[in-house]
């Protein structure tokens, strides 16, 4: 989709240039993976959008947005470049991007009012890994303020907690290996997705179709301690070993 152009435009432009660009890729990459999670269908929100497009140490999916990139891209790659641009323009008589810097800084520093960014001032001590340092900053932010912009109920509270535990994304990275059956069809995969995304998988009120006794939860965790499905007590110890762990 053109991404490593888009991010060159972030990279070499202020945010305040490239923001009808960001809004136009934004549009047609979540409308792609709406598409992909719930087939055109409904629940998908700004709520799925967030936490889809959060990195997976945070929770997500790691699905980056330009918006989020944009905030800091610019910034990112004046820093880290400042030696090379001083002796490319070492015959202009002085830094004729600084006003451009500053307004980007300055734009930065309004969406991260907590970090100290007063190393990026000066050539002599800008972080040398300064995109890690500020797309951390970000999405840490993001994280704090969550509940401030989300009303979440005690199950999205837990779930999202549990997200963010150590590898509970490693899936999303790990390659198919078809002839071992390590993999999973494209309906247990969209499945996954639509369960970590907090997105209803069945009607609140339809009959559980294997003991036809209780009424499946929207999310199926009925399943868990269905008693008619094969396999009850092994899951049943599972989940009761990994209480007691």
């Amino acid at each position: 989709m053109g991404v490593a152009k888009l991010l060159f435009g972030l990279r070499t432009c202020q945010p305040s240039l490239v923001g009808g660009a960001v809004s136009v890729f934004d549009e047609g990459l979540r409308g792609a993976l709406e598409d992909i999670v719930v087939c055109g269908g409904a629940f998908f929100g700004d709520l799925q959008w967030r936490l889809a497009s959060l990195p997976t140490r945070f929770g997500g999916l790691g699905i980056c947005t330009a918006e989020d990139a944009s905030s800091y891209a610019f910034v990112a790659s004046r820093a880290q470049s400042w030696g090379l641009q001083d002796h490319i323009l070492r015959e202009c008589g002085g830094d004729v991007l600084d006003s451009d810097y500053r307004s980007a800084l300055d734009l930065l520093h309004s969406s991260l009012p907590d970090l100290d960014i007063g190393g990026f001032y000066i050539k002599d001590t800008a972080p040398p890994k300064s995109q890690k340092i500020l797309a951390n900053a970000l999405y840490g932010e993001i994280v704090k303020r969550f509940e401030e912009k989300f009303v979440l109920s005690p199950r999205q509270r837990a779930v999202f907690e549990c997200l963010r535990a150590p590898h509970a994304q490693d899936f999303l990275s790990v390659t198919p290996i078809e002839g071992l059956g390590q993999h999973m069809s494209a309906v247990e995969y969209r499945a996954i997705l639509r369960y970590r995304l907090m997105i209803p998988l069945f009607p609140v009120d339809e009959p559980c179709p294997v003991c036809r006794k209780a009424c499946l939860d929207s999310f199926g965790e009925h399943a868990i301690h269905c008693k008619e499905l094969p396999g009850f007590k092994y899951r049943h110890d599972w989940v009761r070993d990994v209480l007691c762990d």
